[in-house]
């Protein structure tokens, strides 16, 4: 899934410290887990009980795919019936439109063509849509939002179509969610995370139309069956809030992963897109992004410059009463929020009896670069810091 930050090529080295450090705990908690890579990496190699958290609900939804299920599940039972559903319910508009696979997602190639096709799909989208969608029912998030925009008419409603149409059994319904999540991540037509939508200049036209033409229904089934083949060895919880709320649920000498947020930027900005569709409400959205109002997106004390190193200090803090011990990634030079790994460890240096660093190369989103200003990833060192209790 496109995240930033994300913890997948760390996994050889973080991997093999959190099993070290985790040997004695009886559980384990992620409460920043984003993407749910060590959410679900530690919940299939320990038998202890993964604790996930976010604030944003699609990251715990992902990790809850996993970490609360402790057996596989054959995909077919999932798949089969739930496009059945869905796709009676899409072609509930779709019958509006016999030809819109075709209508809407032509064969361009000229800049021209793709950039006044996309103008038609957002008039389309703007002033035809939802007419169509207040004769059917039913909630359309994704066909209101970002029609025309991230997908495609037809992918929006197909998006929108799934997502009424989950299965009713609870681990097939965090299955789905999880790799409806997925699709709409690599389906978006935007770079890297879905920040904002690509627009049709005569440079970026193409990958609108390389994006639209994504199938949503191949890329939800690839990844079910990806996720329903894994589970966890201990069935553990997922928890939407903010970290206190996940290390609530440990005990002492228990772990804590952490990987904080390093951009002066909330991430919900990032992810609006993924959010929406994961809670499945419709709402009004505005500007080129076509972000929701502020108050319906989830912000972290973390990304406020001035607000970073206490929220640091905080969260070492309440570790440190609890005994508990920490694993913790963050860039080692200083990030757009204020703070760098040396503020964690200069923390931790006062409330924990021990403190290691080991630093690796990572890669880095610098949250819009455009080849022009600056590149969109930095190589940079990101330290792996553990605070034992």
């Amino acid at each position: 899934m496109k995240y930033m930050g994300h913890k997948g090529k760390m996994l050889s080295v973080l991997g093999e410290i959190l099993l070290h450090e985790g040997r004695n705990a009886s559980s384990f908690a992620d409460p920043f887990c984003g993407s749910a890579t060590v959410s679900w990496y530690m919940a299939q190699h320990t038998k202890r009980p993964v604790v996930a958290g976010d604030l944003q609900s699609y990251a715990a939804m992902r990790a809850a795919a996993v970490v609360t299920r402790d057996k596989t599940i054959d995909p077919d039972m999932i798949i089969l019936p739930w496009f059945e559903r869905a796709r009676k319910v899409a072609d509930r508009i779709f019958n509006y439109f016999p030809n819109h696979i075709k209508s809407l997602q032509p064969e361009l190639k000229e800049y021209e063509h793709i950039q006044a096709e996309v103008h038609r799909s957002r008039i389309f989208s703007a002033e035809v849509l939802p007419g169509i969608i207040s004769k059917t029912g039913g909630v359309w998030p994704a066909s209101k939002a970002y029609s025309g925009y991230y997908y495609s008419p037809a992918q929006a409603m197909i998006l929108d179509a799934l997502r009424q149409t989950l299965p009713e059994n609870n681990d097939q319904k965090n299955i789905a969610l999880a790799a409806l999540i997925e699709a709409a991540s690599k389906c978006a037509a935007a770079p890297g995370h879905t920040a904002q939508p690509f627009q049709p200049t005569e440079s970026a036209a193409k990958y609108i139309f390389e994006a639209w033409k994504k199938d949503v229904y191949h890329y939800v089934a690839k990844a079910v069956t990806e996720i329903s083949a894994i589970h966890s060895n201990a069935i553990g919880k997922a928890i939407i809030g903010d970290y206190k709320q996940t290390i609530a649920e440990l005990s002492e000498g228990d772990l804590v992963f952490a990987d904080p947020p390093y951009s002066g930027v909330h991430y919900s900005r990032f992810y609006h897109v993924l959010e929406t569709i994961c809670n499945g409400t419709e709402m009004e959205v505005s500007g080129r992004g076509r972000y929701p109002d502020p108050q319906y997106r989830p912000a972290s004390s973390f990304s406020r410059k001035s607000e970073s190193l206490n929220a640091a200090k905080e969260f070492l803090d309440l570790c440190a009463k609890k005994k508990l011990n920490v694993v913790l990634t963050f860039p080692a030079n200083k990030s757009s929020n204020g703070l760098g790994s040396e503020d964690f460890i200069a923390i931790g240096k006062q409330c924990f009896s021990e403190v290691k660093v080991e630093e690796v190369e990572s890669n880095f989103s610098t949250l819009g670069g455009n080849k022009i200003h600056r590149n969109p990833r930095t190589l940079c060192n990101e330290a792996i810091i553990v605070f034992r209790s």
